[in-house]
């Protein structure tokens, strides 16, 4: 399913997109801004850029993913298997890109703090507080990239959020997929009962049942969508997938203006809901559209796949770092040449770093499976769907 490796990477790249804005355009992003008149978040155009939506792709994909090989299957030593496994998979590359940010913390290497005020950028600004201890920072950074799946500590990598949802959330999905298969009758009864008490507890855990249902779903070869739907499909992931509260105010603004009342109640909860449904679109456009699953399905999807994890790991590394000294350096050059110098470090500088990330996650993952091996199953049915993630992650990987 290379198709989803490649939503994955896109997802992965949303979410740079979202920070580097957060970071270096915050009142055109608008988030951190409220009442602009001209903002992306006021608008369904936001989609392209929203990486709190790229995040629920993430998760929606790794119940997904990681629920085919038990729903195949219906063995519960591949549940288990797969369950023990999860804690290694991911806190390998944690750990190498927490390491990094480690060493760049004991070099005092992190510039975010003396050039958020100069953006100004309030995102900018949250990370990175503390005084440097030298070479103690190595150890610690080693330890929260080790417990950050238990603690959900992410003092040296922000993304790192969504860490502790993708360890929980592929323990729940593996349990509620056996569950699936073994309670034939009440499966959908048993499923959505486990979701809506995961959704009172935290609405980030219903985004990897909602993933799981879709697999069960689509595990019969279905009919490709039309142009219809597919139209359809992409007007109602911009117009979900665009929503987000303001940050600073806690309303939704502009378009989204409408459902301020709802926010008011509750706005995690009115925001995961919509970029669920949103995620679960954009995972049927994939799957559903043949031309961009032919599109997806060649080098350009494995590529993205390849490298989504890496660059959901190391974005913030880059752009606390080079990407604000860049931004610093090139205060007399305008405006225009600023931003744009800023953006291309950052994007280059993302992409440099998570090619070895990427490689070190391809070769740990593959480790992984020796030691604790699997046998008949897919050798991908397990593979993780997220950026992880950021995703966003968001974003996150599973």
């Amino acid at each position: 399913m290379a198709e989803l490796e490649a939503l994955r990477g896109i997802a992965a790249l949303i979410v740079l997109v979202h920070h580097t804005m957060l970071a270096f355009t915050p009142r055109l992003h608008g988030l951190t801004y409220p009442g602009q008149a001209y903002s992306l978040s006021r608008t369904p155009a936001f989609a392209l850029v929203n990486g709190s939506a790229a995040v629920v792709v993430f998760f929606v994909l790794s119940g997904y993913v990681l629920s085919l090989g038990v729903l195949r299957t219906g063995r519960a030593q591949l549940a288990a298997t797969s369950a023990l496994k999860r804690w290694p998979r991911l806190a390998g590359p944690v750990m190498l890109t927490n390491l990094m940010a480690g060493l760049v913390m004991a070099l005092g290497g992190f510039s975010n703090q003396a050039v958020a005020p100069l953006v100004p950028s309030i995102w900018l600004g949250w990370f990175y507080t503390w005084p440097s201890a030298g070479l103690r920072e190595i150890p610690d950074s080693l330890w929260e990239g080790a417990t950050t799946f238990f603690t959900g500590h992410a003092a040296y990598n922000s993304s790192l959020w969504t860490m502790f949802y993708e360890f929980a959330d592929s323990l729940l999905v593996l349990g509620a997929a056996l569950l699936m298969v073994r309670l034939e009758r009440l499966r959908w009864v048993g499923l959505v009962s486990i979701g809506c008490a995961a959704f009172c507890i935290s609405p980030w855990l219903t985004p990897f049942l909602v993933g799981l249902g879709l697999a069960w779903r689509d595990r019969t070869k279905r009919e490709d969508w039309g142009s219809g739907r597919i139209l359809l499909a992409v007007s109602a992931i911009l117009l979900l997938a665009g929503y987000h509260e303001n940050v600073v105010g806690g309303r939704p603004e502009g378009f989204y203006a409408a459902l301020a009342p709802v926010a008011e109640w509750d706005a995690l909860r009115l925001r995961v809901v919509l970029h669920t449904i949103a995620a679960c679109l954009a995972l049927l456009l994939f799957r559903r559209s043949a031309g961009l699953r032919r599109a997806m399905s060649g080098r350009l999807g494995r590529g993205l796949g390849f490298l989504s994890f890496g660059i959901y790991l190391c974005q913030v590394l880059i752009i606390c770092s080079v990407s604000s000294l860049t931004f610093e350096a090139t205060a007399g050059a305008g405006r225009f040449v600023q931003i744009a110098a800023t953006f291309g470090v950052t994007m280059l500088g993302t992409v440099v770093l998570a090619v070895p990330v990427a490689v070190f996650d391809r070769w740990w993952t593959g480790w992984v499976g020796r030691v604790i091996p699997s046998r008949g199953r897919r050798a991908n049915a397990d593979r993780s769907a997220t950026a992880e993630p950021s995703a966003d992650r968001w974003g996150g990987r599973s």
